[in-house]
């Protein structure tokens, strides 16, 4: 593979499939969606309507309740195939980024001519290069094992945990538990970054991709 744009022509097919499999996961949970929606003016008018709600959905309410089961069972698997997918990103911006540039803000924790600086580049995911969240993602997922992450990986997860917009007006920092690396409940958080750039879908992994890398 000469370019950019013969890379992502001879890995189409992989990513397709890859997207095909992540998207059969979440069917798990959108084809079993429950959704109780009132408009009770008092606290008995609520209770009455949920009671009535919930006798006629009960077995679509269980059905639901096992699928979420069933898809925290595979949460793992699924982060396999969207780990995958930063896996194919990361080799295309490793290979043919044109980047050479280091933002202001990450001259602390990216050094000149290091590997991260391909990767600084693309459009702002939380104020972050998504460049550099694939970057830190892919390295979290290959080595989730490992609790001694190197920058700027860390600091991409700090960002990502806190750059959210939530709690305004809040006393403190509110950290979105979805990408902060002291979550135990998360061994990976290759789903968690993949669903934040949208790409759940070929197209719209594609449309990033060549945005980066320039085609």
């Amino acid at each position: 593979m000469q370019n950019a744009a013969q890379y992502l022509d001879k890995t189409r097919s992989a990513a397709q499939r890859l997207f095909e499999g992540i998207d059969a996961y979440l069917a798990l949970l959108r084809d079993h969606s429950t959704t109780f929606v009132t408009s009770h003016t008092s606290e008995e008018d609520f209770q009455r309507q949920y009671d009535a709600w919930y006798a006629e959905r009960r077995s679509a309410i269980q059905a639901a309740l096992d699928a979420q089961k069933q898809y925290i069972g595979e949460s793992f698997a699924q982060a396999t195939l969207c780990g995958a997918v930063l896996q194919l990103a990361a080799k295309a911006i490793e290979c043919y980024s044109k980047n050479s540039h280091i933002p202001q803000d990450w001259v602390s924790f990216v050094k000149p001519h290091s590997k991260p600086v391909p990767f600084c580049t693309g459009r702002l995911v939380r104020g972050i290069p998504l460049g550099l969240v694939v970057y830190a993602a892919r390295n979290q997922h290959t080595h989730f094992e490992d609790q001694n992450l190197r920058e700027p990986n860390v600091e991409v997860f700090r960002r990502l945990a806190v750059n959210h917009g939530y709690g305004k007006g809040s006393t403190g920092p509110v950290v979105d538990p979805a990408f902060h690396l002291g979550t135990k409940s998360i061994v990976s958080f290759a789903n968690n970054v993949t669903a934040l750039l949208e790409w759940r879908s070929l197209e719209a992994y594609e449309a990033d991709m060549r945005m980066l890398l320039e085609i």
